[in-house]
């Protein structure tokens, strides 16, 4: 097959027209990256590449996207991607290209998730821990990050959430009181032990 011209379409994609009346759109990169230039002809192998190398760099511009709302775990991108392509080996090159591009970098995204949830939400360390595990974070990096977690922080979190308990919860006292704060700090995901110590320094 002839290459007979390029045509710019929008930024970055050519439709490339062939010679047996297909018209191929490349992005530019597959093109410059395939010396396309500077080649008449397109063999089946060559024909091959340029499809497979094309929907990678296509996903790679899904995938931009979808990090540009905010960072995303490796395990996240890859679901993401799996419901936009089915062959496992594009979305493989194209996490690859992600990490290296450095868009992807669970280290970094475990420090900003961290920072965003401490900032943002009433969680406690354990839910914090578990969620970054269910996004496929390993646990080294989690633990390595767990410094972020700090005590005096949490404890600060937790006091705030008590007094706060104890003031709209003025019907209860004693052990019934005991009980619904400790099981509040639960539920918003602080670790038993950290609970335990805290809510054992009030008099209910």
């Amino acid at each position: 097959m002839k290459i007979e011209k390029y045509e710019l379409t929008k930024k970055n994609k050519y439709n490339v027209y062939l010679s047996n009346g297909e018209v191929l759109e490349l992005d530019e990169r597959v093109i410059t990256e395939n010396e396309l230039l500077l080649k008449k002809e397109i063999n089946k192998e060559l024909y091959s590449k340029l499809e497979k190398e094309n929907k990678i760099y296509n996903l790679l511009e899904v995938g931009e996207k979808y990090i540009s709302i905010r960072l995303r775990s490796i395990k996240e991108m890859y679901n993401y991607l799996s419901k936009k392509e089915e062959d496992t080996d594009i979305i493989d090159k194209t996490i690859n290209k992600l990490i290296k591009n450095g868009y992807l970098d669970d280290n970094i995204f475990t420090k900003a998730y961290i920072k965003d949830k401490l900032n943002f939400t009433n969680w406690g360390d354990y839910k914090i821990k578990r969620e970054l595990s269910s996004l496929g974070v390993s646990q080294s990096i989690i633990e390595e990050n767990s410094i972020l977690l700090e005590d005096n922080i949490l404890r600060e979190r937790m006091e705030k959430i008590i007094e706060k308990d104890i003031r709209i919860n003025k019907k209860y006292n004693g052990i019934k009181l005991k009980n619904k704060v400790y099981n509040h700090l639960l539920t918003l995901g602080y670790s038993k032990e950290k609970v335990i110590t805290i809510i054992n320094n009030y008099e209910f």
